[in-house]
């Protein structure tokens, strides 16, 4: 029998370490409040910031893994029966983990404007980190 996985566990203690600074990179994008993010939402904040790292040869480590698996079951389905089926993967993600490191880019407003266009493809709050 398998063992149901409960999602707020991973969400539990709230914060990480606020301490983190970025390893590979020289700037961070850091989550500011908990979350999931899914295959989809980890893609698209990729590609934009490799178009916009593309201009000036810059280089990006993407630092979220997915590792949950969800189910769902189908719509017209009725209740027992077991659980659905396998839907997607998610990363859990606490406050105050580093999603992206990036090198490359200096400049304050093109760092911001980069901020702006990846929070408005993910479902939770994001900053920069180490300028």
């Amino acid at each position: 029998m398998r063992k149901k996985v409960h999602l707020k566990v991973f969400l539990k203690k709230k914060v990480v370490n606020k301490t983190q600074t970025p390893l590979l990179g020289s700037v961070a994008i850091k989550a500011t409040q908990p979350g999931f993010l899914t295959k989809n939402q980890i893609e698209a904040a990729r590609k934009i910031i490799a178009r916009t790292l593309k201009k000036v040869n810059g280089r990006s480590w993407v630092k979220v893994t997915r590792f949950l698996p969800l189910t769902k079951k189908s719509k017209g389905a009725r209740m027992g029966k077991g659980k659905g089926n396998f839907f997607c993967d998610i990363a859990p993600v606490k406050s105050g983990k580093i999603l992206f490191e990036l090198e490359g880019l200096s400049d304050k407003t093109q760092l911001d404007a980069l901020v702006v266009n990846v929070s408005s493809k993910l479902p939770i709050k994001i900053r920069l980190t180490g300028l």
